[in-house]
Formats: structure tokens, C-alpha cells, sequence
């Protein structure tokens, strides 16, 4: 049997990736009378560039028969590092655009927050919506029919593939269903930083930010493809690892964003080297 705290979990967390997102930008929008479409534009342009064309250029160098395919799928390192360029250089490029191209004219320094939460909010969903429905479905039928009820109306093949769902859900604590909440929301804030990071380097036409959030975005990659490539043996340890790795990313993301934030109305661009600096150089 499956925990009624787990199950709860999970729609907690199902509905929380539906409503928080559209919640925070009505409030933003009412509180600081912020233009709505730099949400919507956000939740385009993730799945314009992080969906669509990430999907396209996986087709042309990891499907199978690929002459690539089998380097890349092949080895870990190349696996990450491919995954990390392709995702981070498409993503980040998919706001780049936006910015640049679409809503040049918008240069409120709360614009960023307003597109992340909608790039950053369809992501989310996305990602972990799937997994939250079927762990809710088999779940609510793994309690009502018991495991042997349930996996008797399934064919061999896919009680094969169900089994690793049934042992996962019954294993499953209220902590773990909590983590994985947490690790996406991890996510969802670094989109946010991202946006900013973006953001400075198109209105103050530097392109150092965005190459940065290119490196960071594609940094925190890494832990999903070393649990992709089937190389996460779920360890308390190694999870502790990814987990500390993945909050040191994301924290040197957010120390430069708050910074870039907080002096986005000042007349001078601010380099890297100066947000570590309490006498920044002025470059305008």
C-alpha cells in the first residue's frame, strides 16, 4: 500500500505547480501594474527552445542509428557535457531573444521576474506534472485493488515496466515525495536568476551575463544527466553530493543576480569582477 500522507504529497505538489506560478504573476501584475506578457512570452519561449528545439537537435545527434549516438550515450562525460551545451546555450538563448527581439522596448528590472516565473512555472509543470499524474494513478489504484489486483491488469510487458513504479511508490516516504518538491523548486528560483542574468546583458549590451548563465544553466544539468545516464545509484551520499553541488550553483546564480538587480537603475554596468568588489568600475 501506498502512504495516504505520500498521495496527499503528490497533489500537493501537483496542484502547487499549476496555481503558484499564475498566483505570484497576477500578484505581481497587480501590485506593480507590470505588463502580463513577458509571463506569457516566457512560457513560449521555454517551449519554443527548451522543448521543441532541444527535441530536434537531440534527433539529429543522440536517436539511435545517429553516426554521434553512440559516442555520446556511450560515455558519462560526453553524455553531460553534450546535454549541458545543448540545454543551456538553447535555453538561455530562447530568453536572449525575447529580450532582444520581442519585448525590446520593456525595461522595468521587474520584467525578468515576470518572464521567469512563466518560462520558469512551464518547466516545472512540465517536468514533474507527468510523473506527479501517473504516481497519483497508480497509487489511488495500488490502495483501492491492492498491488496484486493492480498489476494483474496489466500484459507481462508492462508489468515489467510497472514494477519499478509499484516498488518506488511503496517505498516512497512523505520526506522524499518533499525533496523532490524541493529540488524543483531549486529549479524554479534559478530560472529566475537566469532571467535577470539575461536581462543585464541585453539592456546593458554585455554579453559576459549571458555566456554566464549559459555555463550555469548548463552546470545544473549535470545532476540530471548523471541520474539519466543510469550511472545515480540513490545513495544517501551521493544524493547529499548532487544536492550540495546543485545549491552552490544556484547560489553563486542568485548571489549575481541580486546584485545586477539591485543596481540595474544605476547609470554604470557592472562587470563580474565587480559584483565581488565594494568599489565597482563604471564602463558607460
Amino acid at each position: 500500500m501506498v502512504s495516504n500522507g505520500v498521495v496527499i504529497s503528490f497533489y500537493t505538489i501537483l496542484v502547487a505547480l499549476i496555481t503558484v506560478p499564475i498566483m505570484l504573476a497576477v500578484l505581481m501584475k497587480i501590485k506593480t501594474k507590470i505588463k502580463i506578457s513577458p509571463f506569457l512570452l516566457g512560457m513560449l519561449s521555454y517551449f519554443t527552445f527548451a522543448v521543441v528545439c532541444v527535441a530536434f537537435v537531440n534527433i539529429i545527434f543522440v536517436n539511435k542509428g545517429r553516426p554521434t549516438a553512440e559516442f555520446i550515450n556511450g560515455n558519462i562525460a560526453v553524455y553531460s557535457l553534450y546535454f549541458a551545451v545543448v540545454t543551456g546555450i538553447l535555453e538561455e538563448l530562447g530568453i536572449f531573444v525575447v529580450f532582444k527581439k520581442i519585448i525590446p522596448a520593456q525595461d522595468d528590472k521587474r520584467t525578468p521576474l515576470m518572464y521567469g516565473l512563466g518560462h520558469a512555472g512551464l518547466e516545472a509543470f512540465l517536468i514533474t506534472g507527468p510523473a506527479m499524474f501517473v504516481y497519483i494513478t497508480c497509487a489511488t489504484a495500488i490502495n483501492e485493488l491492492g498491488i496484486d489486483g493492480f498489476m494483474t491488469q496489466w500484459s507481462d510487458i508492462e508489468k515489467f515496466d510497472l514494477q519499478e513504479v509499484v516498488d518506488v511508490l511503496t517505498g516512497m516516504s512523505i520526506t522524499d515525495v518533499l525533496l523532490m518538491g524541493g529540488e524543483r523548486l531549486m529549479y524554479f528560483v534559478m530560472q529566475l536568476f537566469l532571467s535577470v542574468l539575461v536581462f543585464y546583458s541585453v539592456k546593458r549590451e554585455t554579453k559576459v551575463y549571458f555566456w554566464i548563465a549559459v555555463i550555469i544553466r548548463g552546470l545544473c544539468t549535470v545532476p540530471g544527466s548523471i541520474k539519466n545516464f543510469g550511472s545515480y545509484t540513490g545513495e544517501t551520499t551521493e544524493t547529499i553530493i548532487l544536492l550540495i553541488y546543485t545549491l552552490l550553483v544556484i547560489g553563486f546564480a542568485g548571489f549575481m543576480a541580486f546584485k545586477l538587480y539591485k543596481n540595474y537603475d544605476k547609470e554604470q554596468v557592472l562587470m563580474p569582477a565587480d559584483l565581488f568588489s565594494k568599489k565597482p568600475k563604471t564602463y558607460l
